[in-house]
């Protein structure tokens, strides 16, 4: 969660009460709690739960006040009084232990009941006969607090600084699906490294890695607390074109072919976006002002008339659908996707896994699954208007519906 926190001042109040309440009374006033150099703190776990120690800070930092408490995903840390996240993460899919953000955040949300956007019919009409696809190509690394982390001079400005999570035997989008940290530069790709450090719940995305090994090099990179629904700063890229997460929105092998429903919007592109961006991305990537050309953000949902039951055009019309084709026909009809970049139209990001195989053999589960997405193309879908749902244009969080 997060290292010793001074207790801002408009929470000293609070703190001081909770201190009071949680202190043995007497005649005297609370009795003093145990006090420990910050860093030295014991074990905060359930047995520990609601109490209150003082953290001595070293010379030139001041005592905090600290709270062991529990957060949405059942950690246990050392935290400032004032340490709210009341997010709820029942719902949301689990990646190293830590959520793809909160349930109520718009990745989580579903598109079934909201209006259809009054641009609508320009932007589908656009790609009206375009056949839906999907492609494989990003993978997601796993770190820890012992992962080494390094500094990253970025081109672009609209970058988070810090350090980032890094090793050369991570994978990344580059020449093939092994690609290696420690084998670039990949010239020839976007040379994403996405990373997600599991004692933070921290998600790293980094576009463009240039590097094979420190110093570090790359495009643009952007950092996301998985535990908050906070946006990037308005106008501000990421990784992805849309100012926006990219991790959250792949459509992964094992969500595909598993047990149980895939609940997330997915990430999709487009040939050609619009020079303007909508709620919740924060970016844009086209000069061309075309109102029948989608915004990056724009959301999308497979029309409530489509058959989920049997193919109807392209190779595998006549045919009935498997059932992995009709949990994707499902999850588009509720919780759509979204417009992240450009690209193929219209194509669905999927993981890298191996088990996708050749996507030149006609045996291959990418192979096969590309034919029966074919049985769909842009007219089954509609372009929705997400406001009703926005709580606000500065967060990611919704109105549950």
């Amino acid at each position: 969660m997060c290292d010793t926190i001074e207790v801002p001042t408009r929470s000293s109040h609070l703190a001081i009460l909770l201190f009071w309440l949680a202190a043995p009374q007497s005649g005297n006033g609370p009795i003093n709690s145990q006090a420990y150099p910050a860093g030295s703190e014991p074990p905060c776990d359930q047995s520990r739960r609601g109490s209150l120690i003082v953290a001595l800070g070293a010379a030139g930092h001041g005592d905090v006040l600290e709270v062991c408490l529990r957060d949405g995903v059942g950690r246990f840390a050392w935290v400032a009084p004032s340490y709210q996240n009341r997010n709820s993460f029942n719902q949301t899919r689990k990646v190293g232990g830590c959520p793809m953000f909160p349930d109520n955040s718009v990745w989580n949300s579903t598109v079934d009941k909201l209006p259809v956007s009054q641009e609508s019919a320009g932007i589908i009409g656009t790609y009206a006969s375009n056949r839906l696809g999907t492609v494989p190509e990003f993978w997601l690394n796993l770190a820890d607090s012992k992962t080494p982390a390094f500094p990253v001079q970025f081109d672009s400005r609209e970058s988070d600084p810090g350090k980032y999570p890094i090793t050369g035997s991570m994978r990344m989008e580059g020449d093939s699906r092994t690609s290696l940290v420690s084998g670039g530069p990949y010239k020839n790709s976007d040379a994403h490294l996405l990373v997600v450090q599991t004692s933070e719940c921290k998600l790293y995305e980094i576009f463009a890695l240039s590097s094979a090994a420190p110093p570090f090099h790359g495009g643009s990179g952007a950092v996301y607390d998985l535990m908050a629904n906070n946006l990037r700063p308005d106008g501000w890229t990421s990784a992805d074109a849309s100012g926006l997460p990219i991790w959250p929105g792949v459509l992964t092998y094992a969500e595909l072919y598993g047990e149980g429903e895939i609940r997330h919007m997915v990430r999709f592109t487009v040939k050609d976006s619009r020079n303007t961006y909508v709620w919740p991305a924060r970016h844009y990537a086209s000069r061309k002002n075309d109102l029948t050309l989608p915004p990056m953000g724009s959301r999308w949902r497979l029309k409530a008339s489509v058959d989920d039951g049997v193919c109807r055009q392209n190779d595998n019309a006549g045919k009935p659908y498997p059932p992995e084709v009709r949990r994707l026909i499902r999850a588009l009809k509720r919780y759509g996707m979204i417009l992240a970049d450009n690209g193929i139209a219209i194509r669905i990001s999927t993981d890298a896994d191996s088990r996708w195989g050749d996507p030149q053999s006609s045996g291959s589960p990418e192979y096969v699954l590309n034919g029966w997405t074919h049985c769909l193309t842009g007219r089954d879908f509609e372009v929705v208007d997400p406001s009703s749902i926005m709580v606000s244009g500065d967060s990611a969080e919704t109105v549950q519906n």
